[in-house]
Order: C-alpha cells, then structure tokens, then sequence
C-alpha cells in the first residue's frame, strides 16, 4: 500500500470520483477522470495512488482479512458481472478490465502472502486504457457499496 500523503491523495481522489459517480455528475467525473489520467507532469503519480487506493479498497470489500484467497478471489468474481449486468464473468475482459481484475486479486494474494503489502498496480499504457481502468474501477467500487459492503 501507498504510505503518508500519496495514499491520502489516492483515498481523497477516489472518494471525490465516487461522490460524484454518486451524485451522478457525470460532465465533473469526465473532467476529474481526464485530470487524473491525462493530466499534466505525465509521471501517472494521481493515476496510480487513486488506483492503488481502488484496488485495495475492492480487496477489503470483497474479502474478511480471514477469509481464504480462493473465497476472496470468488466474492469478487461474483461482483464483476452485476457490474455489467450479465449472468456470469466472461472467460476475456476487455484489457483495462483484466488488468485491473489481475491487479485486485493480486493484491488479495498478496494479503495472505509473507505479510507484506504487493507494490501498487503498474499503470495501463495508454491513456485511453488508463481512463478505462479507472472508470471500469469506478464501476467496481460502487457496485460493492452498493451491495451494502461496508468501509
């Protein structure tokens, strides 16, 4: 995980995005999304604190710190096809979406690894699949709080 201020960055810009995704503020979440992933210095550092901070929150969502991997992994296939309302997970994501999902259960992995945090997700390679991983993310996190999950 993200320690001191860039975690806090990660955390602020993902509540941000998920305040608006609530607000249905779709014209301010273009431009947030846009900043994060497109914006200026290019060095991806708001891309990947947001993203870091995403993906361990879907890993506490999905997974009691007790559950095995295999039900942590299997709590959060089940969420993935609500988000996108179909009966099953297909065998192929679309790239940012597998990704981001390699990214998740990696970081479910490595909690019940040697106790040591994996290193945050390696930005997607371009800034179209960088606005698809955060949105398909965005899509994720609300589906699972939709659900009831709690922080």
């Amino acid at each position: 995980m993200i320690d001191g201020p860039d975690r806090a960055d990660g955390a602020q810009l993902g509540g941000r995005l998920l305040t608006l995704v609530g607000d249905r503020d779709f014209h301010a979440l273009a431009r947030e999304i846009s900043r994060i992933t497109c914006g200026t210095g290019g060095d991806g550092a708001a891309f990947t604190a947001v993203v870091t901070w995403m993906v361990a929150t879907i890993a506490d969502l999905v997974a009691d710190p007790t559950a095995s991997v295999t039900d942590a992994v299997d709590s959060f296939i089940s969420v993935v096809p609500v988000v996108h309302d179909a009966p099953e997970l297909d065998d192929e994501l679309p790239a940012p979406a597998e990704w981001l999902f390699s990214a998740v259960v990696s970081h479910l992995q490595g909690r019940h690894g040697a106790g040591s945090d994996p290193p945050p997700p390696v930005p997607a390679d371009t800034e179209l699949a960088r606005v698809q991983a955060l949105v398909e993310a965005l899509l994720w996190l609300d589906a699972l709080l939709e659900r009831d999950h709690n922080l």
